[in-house]
């Protein structure tokens, strides 16, 4: 009796599992960038990330009315403009830290959407070069993480991980205000 159930369940599980693997593929982008040839792969992979949690940010800042800018579902948490300036702040911070300088002066009075969107686009052009010029090389070289001894590679995943971290608030507040995030599938 086993033998003849495990003689059907068997291929019908070999077929499914195909079945649903290519299914799954089909879904994956044939645009994803592939760190593997990259020269620099490691690197390449945390700039992929950086980048695509940026771009969801950036669309979100620019999805949000301006009305509703001020929005926080709370009084315990930011706004949505604290939080969107926050992210700007912190990609100041880590992308410094990374480089070995001193963070840029960050911008005062940031009040009105199309200031607090110029002061993130501000702060990504800013860890863009940052991140132009890191080689895989570079990732183990020593650092100071608010006082904790790590390495670069630790504060270029830090910079990645704010931001996704963050961008799952921003979607929130947007679909709590009735807009439909676009931050893509990845």
């Amino acid at each position: 009796m086993f033998r003849s159930i495990a003689r059907v369940v068997v291929p019908v599980a070999v077929v499914s599992a195909f079945f649903l693997a290519s299914s799954a593929n089909a879904q994956i982008s044939p645009n994803l960038p592939n760190p593997i040839a990259a020269p620099n792969p490691l690197t390449t992979t945390l700039s992929i990330f950086r980048s695509n949690m940026q771009d969801k940010i950036m669309k979100s800042a620019e999805a949000m009315p301006e009305s509703k800018y001020s929005y926080r579902p709370t009084k315990d948490v930011r706004s949505f403009a604290e939080i969107v300036t926050h992210l700007a702040d912190i990609s100041y911070i880590l992308c410094s830290n990374a480089k070995g300088e001193a963070t840029p002066t960050m911008a005062a009075g940031k009040g009105s959407k199309t200031e607090i969107i110029a002061y993130l686009k501000g702060a990504f052009g800013y860890c863009d070069g940052v991140y132009s010029g890191f080689t895989d090389a570079h990732l183990n070289a020593p650092a100071d993480f608010f006082g904790f001894k790590t390495n670069k590679m630790f504060i270029l995943t830090q910079v990645g991980n704010h931001d996704a971290l963050h961008y799952g608030n921003l979607v929130t507040y947007l679909r709590i205000n009735g807009i439909e995030p676009t931050g893509g599938w990845f």
